[in-house]
């Protein structure tokens, strides 16, 4: 039986010109992680990580803390693990906020930021699965999208299934990746209706820990956005955007 953990990347530069780098307290949390799994004597002897630039700034922070005498893990890069571009399912929805700076004027016209950015979030990914739907009759509907939803999780479900044939009995695998493909990932495996998509998303934590484990080629889900370690006198290193 072979143990899988998805961990999504820490706080990324939300708001910033380029969100695909890790802000201070990102990879605060990513170190923290690593010293989690070396207290529970975790050890990796397979890393995979999308090539985002977030998603290795999180796995270089969390295996800088592992021990090295127990370390002994082979690297992946694979673009299957790779985030779905928001920021572009966002600018098709609103062309208006396209500009990061438009967004950011956008949001501090708000009472509530966080909760403004989290509805105006969900609208766009539930008009990105729409128009996928749609596509099916008329692909014209679809071609603002860098990537349809369909194509998303089709390649969600092919880092899945590269994960059941390439990982071997009694492995250990860290995956390093965001939140949307590990929300896909888990309605996948557990059948989950992919209206209930963001209602995932919305609750993973920056390197939330979601275990897998895989016995006779199947699948099953151990634990669901894990992080208890960023409790009590870490509570400050807790973020959800």
């Amino acid at each position: 039986m072979a143990n899988i953990y998805l961990i999504r990347h820490g706080q990324a530069s939300f708001g910033a010109n380029n969100y695909d780098n890790l802000s201070s307290l990102g990879h605060s949390q990513a170190r923290h992680l690593g010293e989690y799994f070396n207290q529970r004597l975790i050890q990796p002897n397979h890393v995979i990580c999308g090539n985002m630039t977030r998603h290795q700034q999180t796995r270089d922070a969390c295996l800088s803390t592992l021990s090295p005498l127990l370390l002994n893990e082979s690297l992946q890069i694979s673009t299957l693990w790779n985030e779905f571009d928001h920021e572009n399912v966002i600018a098709v929805y609103r062309p208006d906020l396209a500009n990061p700076e438009a967004m950011k004027h956008y949001l501090q016209q708000q009472t509530s930021p966080t909760r403004a950015f989290i509805e105006l979030f969900s609208q766009a990914i539930e008009q990105w699965q729409q128009q996928s739907n749609y596509a099916n009759d008329n692909y014209n509907y679809n071609y603002n999208y860098n990537e349809s939803w369909q194509h998303f999780t089709q390649r969600v479900s092919q880092g899945l299934q590269q994960l059941i044939e390439q990982t071997n009995d009694n492995d250990t695998v860290f995956v390093f990746t965001s939140g949307g493909v590990i929300s896909a990932a888990i309605m996948q495996i557990l059948s989950v209706p992919e209206g209930q998509f963001f209602n995932i998303n919305k609750q993973l934590v920056n390197c939330g820990v979601s275990q897998l484990q895989l016995k006779r080629q199947r699948l099953s889900l151990i634990t669901l956005n894990e992080h208890s370690f960023f409790d009590g006198e870490q509570r400050h290193l807790h973020s959800l955007i």
